[in-house]
């Protein structure tokens, strides 16, 4: 058997997720780019292993309003961002779920809206935001301190 067209497949592959990482990133700095010249910006996600994961970005004024929202969705890199309409001139730090459940938003994008109101309430009240280790993390971690025990 031959391993040579097998790497081959291999790097193809591995060079495509580059580029389609490349191409997602992009659409994030450009929705980013757009909403910060409105104003500051409020960010959220919730990610996912095997289930979609969402960001969400609010750009709000000097009162913490809403000006515009946008959010991606989705389980691949071909996900991309979108307008998030239904909180234009509310306040961020002051969204509840039922909000969300009023807009009828998927439980990803929810709590990815939530955690954005969330880390503007933390930031202006001069707190520090911790980042929660991704899922595959977790899973190591796990059976790290398995093996220490």
């Amino acid at each position: 058997m031959n391993i040579i067209p097998l790497i081959i497949l291999f790097c193809a592959a591995f060079i495509l997720q580059y580029l389609l990482t490349f191409v997602q990133m992009k659409s994030f700095n450009t929705s980013y780019r757009r909403l910060r010249q409105q104003g500051r910006v409020a960010i959220g996600k919730s990610k996912g292993a095997l289930r979609a994961g969402a960001i969400a970005m609010f750009a709000i004024d000097e009162r913490g309003n809403i000006l515009e929202g946008s959010y991606m969705q989705g389980v691949t890199v071909f996900a991309r961002f979108h307008e998030l309409k239904g909180f234009e001139g509310m306040d961020v730090g002051s969204i509840k779920p039922e909000d969300c459940r009023n807009l009828h938003l998927a439980r990803p994008l929810s709590k990815a809206v939530q955690e954005a109101s969330s880390n503007y309430n933390i930031l202006m009240n001069g707190g520090e935001i911790l980042e929660e280790p991704a899922p595959l993390t977790k899973v190591v971690n796990m059976f790290s301190r398995r093996k220490q025990a």
